[in-house]
């Protein structure tokens, strides 16, 4: 992981894999990201697999169903819950701008919270 994030890298070695999306935050609470593919038409391919799913297919809500499976196996229930919470949390705020003086207007959008 030493290219630089957030750009390709210039070359491909893990002939496993097509491609790969690592997303991370750093110790500073600084979220970054690094992309890599195989410069083929498969690698594109996964790629973009990768952010269809991502944007369109529900692969968000199918980590957190692993990750809360995982959570009630190691008895850290209370993890899954915080986690749900921070991200009401951020969803909350992040759309705090949108509201208008209306009382009657939804914070969240229901297409925007996670079906638990």
């Amino acid at each position: 992981m030493n290219e630089p994030l957030g750009k390709p890298q210039d070359h491909f070695t893990d002939t496993d894999l097509f491609s790969v999306l690592n997303i991370f935050v750093d110790n500073e609470g600084i979220m970054q990201y690094n992309c890599d593919w195989d410069n083929t038409a498969e690698g594109i391919s996964a790629v973009a697999s990768i952010f269809y799913k991502i944007m369109f297919d529900d692969l968000p809500e199918s980590i957190l169903a692993e990750i809360k499976q995982q959570c009630v196996l190691n008895g850290n229930e209370e993890n899954y819950m915080q986690i749900i919470s921070l991200i009401s949390s951020f969803a909350v705020e992040n759309n705090k701008e949108d509201l208008n003086t209306n009382d009657d207007e939804v914070v969240v959008q229901p297409d925007q919270v996670f079906h638990l």
